[in-house]
């Protein structure tokens, strides 16, 4: 279960219909290209998972709060590259809604399959 830290309390990151909706929107390619963002820990697209991630909590985080809890938490070093890119993987390609997609993508890429498991452990 993925977390951020966001006015100092620990959210879970859970994806909804309206977050997926979201985060289709956000990187050009809707799900593919997201799923191949998340899978590069893309700093950018990071925050909209983030963002997508507190949706179900109905606390309506702007997308400028959490850029701004992103920022402190690289500047006091409690984020950093290695996180940013196993939350992106736990919630995006790791998740119920993209799982099939990302398995079907990296059987048909075995380097990058491995490439991906070893990043993630």
């Amino acid at each position: 279960m993925a977390t951020f830290e966001i006015q100092e309390k620990e959210y879970e990151l859970k994806l909804t219909f309206d977050s997926v909706k979201y985060l289709n929107n956000v990187v050009e390619g809707g799900s593919l290209g997201l799923i191949g963002k998340a899978m590069m820990g893309d700093l950018d697209v990071f925050s909209h998972i983030v963002h997508a991630g507190l949706f179900h909590l109905g606390k309506n985080f702007s997308f400028k709060e959490v850029e701004a809890e992103i920022e402190k938490a690289i500047a006091n070093e409690t984020l950093d590259g290695q996180d940013v890119f196993a939350i992106c993987n736990e919630v995006v390609t790791d998740s119920f809604f993209y799982k099939k997609q990302v398995n079907k993508l990296l059987a048909d890429n075995p380097e990058a399959f491995e490439a991906l498991k070893k990043l993630k452990s």
